[in-house]
């Protein structure tokens, strides 16, 4: 049986294509999912945490082993981080990077399913702290009218052990389905909004929205499977 991941994974893979380089699209190229801008970011991060800890590759133990942070973003291995690195990407690292970036970091699989994969195909699409706001905003509207005792959450962004808590209380009263629907509404506003707001953004609305749609069918499936 597939694991959590998995289930979740099968899908976002399936609108992560290959290889893009849309003049328009902020995260400049991107394989698989994985954009420049994104892994530029994650190598910056890598850098401030070894300058901090005063590691360097010389005389670093983690240097070429799987706790190097550097190793997993140098896709083509030739010792730096750049765009052959997007270009070399392969599913497989992709799906490695989005593991431990988002599934992992959010604490995914502490989440009823729906919600797990709604969070998840939401982070790599959005970024981690808009797809953990719709879940909180979602978590808050089902909890208010549904919960015995209710206290709502912060929307803040931030995946803490009140907002886990008040995912597994919808869950147990069986309102985890409808709670990750109400997140994919409001992320279909929020992508429609974007579009409205900055017009360079339109090109990018109509697949936006069909990936929503999309992982509503996809939630269907899962719900007839439980």
């Amino acid at each position: 049986m597939p694991t959590a991941f998995e289930r979740a994974h099968a899908f976002t893979a399936r609108w992560e294509g290959g290889l893009v380089d849309h003049p328009d699209d902020p995260g400049g190229i991107t394989n698989h999912g994985v954009s420049f801008r994104w892994v530029k970011d994650l190598a910056e991060e890598a850098r401030r945490r070894c300058r901090q800890e005063d590691r360097r590759c010389e005389n670093c133990a983690r240097q070429g082993g799987p706790r190097c942070e550097m190793q997993a973003l140098d896709m083509d291995m030739d010792g730096d981080v750049d765009a052959d690195d997007i270009r070399a990407c392969t599913k497989e690292q992709a799906a490695v990077l989005f593991r431990q970036h988002f599934w992992d970091k959010l604490g995914c699989d502490a989440l009823p399913l729906p919600l797990a994969v709604t969070l998840y195909d939401g982070a790599v699409n959005m970024g981690p702290g808009r797809a953990v706001r719709q879940l909180q905003a979602a978590l808050n509207l089902v909890g208010e009218n549904r919960l015995d005792i209710f206290e709502p959450l912060a929307e803040d962004g931030i995946m803490g052990p009140r907002t886990r808590e008040m995912a597994q209380a919808i869950a147990h009263i069986d309102a985890d389905f409808y709670t990750a629907r109400q997140s994919l509404r409001q992320r279909d506003a929020f992508y429609r909004q974007l579009a409205a707001r900055r017009p360079s953004m339109q090109a990018f609305l109509n697949g936006w929205r069909n990936r929503v749609k999309a992982l509503g069918d996809y939630l269907a499936e899962l719900e007839r499977e439980v």
